[in-house]
């Protein structure tokens, strides 16, 4: 894309209709409305968005993005769930993520967690190399395409997660991005679980928000070297 094609200006926001105890929120742009489902969190400087496949939604893998917003905003972390304008234009969706990540630091979050599934993660880790607002970085069961910056990434901490019988993007491509990360990382494969990493719901949680809460919350870890 050309320079002027990978500008976007936030115009405003724009309020939706609450959602089970949420409100859905319209990021008025120069190229269009980005939907995000907002799960506030009072006085909290921590956030999480969640970024979803080149279908777009708001759910993720196991429904693991509306699981986060119900919970983390009890432990003081504000949850974003966003939709794309135009889903599976990877160039757009990262834009949509980039305006999502300006709009949560101006709602006086400036550390948040960035998680990405399938195509998401790809989209999520070009993200995190750009905004300095971003902590760590999530993907699930991540493609390779256009996740090429993955080296760039480093020194942010990077979860990759991925089911070994995933049959429509091979765990492999998680082993082949971990292997191209700098550090710290990380490299989780659920055996048995399908794409969206089905029956795991509970242990995705589990691993997703341990993960979040510590690289938050302890910003001068020592770096992590871990596959199992």
């Amino acid at each position: 894309m050309a320079e002027d094609d990978l500008q976007m200006r936030i115009l405003g926001v724009d309020p939706g209709d609450e959602v089970a105890g949420a409100r859905k929120l319209y990021l008025r742009t120069s190229r269009g409305a980005i939907p995000v489902i907002m799960h506030v969190a009072e006085n909290a400087s921590r956030a999480i968005l969640c970024v979803c496949g080149a279908i777009g939604g708001f759910d993720g893998p196991a429904m693991l993005y509306p699981r986060l917003g119900l919970t983390m905003p009890r432990t003081g972390f504000a949850v974003a769930r966003m939709n794309y304008r135009q889903p599976n234009e990877f160039d757009e969706c990262v834009l949509d993520t980039l305006a999502a990540l300006t709009f949560i630091k101006g709602a006086g979050h400036d550390r948040v967690a960035l998680i990405g599934h399938s195509f998401g993660g790809a989209v999520v880790i070009n993200a995190g190399t750009v905004s300095p607002v971003v902590t760590t970085v999530v993907a699930v069961s991540s493609q390779l395409a256009g996740a090429h910056v993955i080296g760039e990434l480093a020194p942010k901490p990077l979860l990759l997660i991925h089911g070994t019988a995933d049959t429509i993007l091979s765990d492999e491509c998680s082993r082949m991005l971990y292997e191209r990360a700098g550090e710290p990382k990380m490299l989780k494969l659920f055996d048995n679980a399908d794409h969206r990493l089905s029956g795991h719901g509970d242990e995705l949680f589990n691993l997703v928000q341990g993960w979040i809460e510590s690289r938050l919350q302890s910003p001068a870890l020592p770096p992590i070297d871990s596959q199992f």
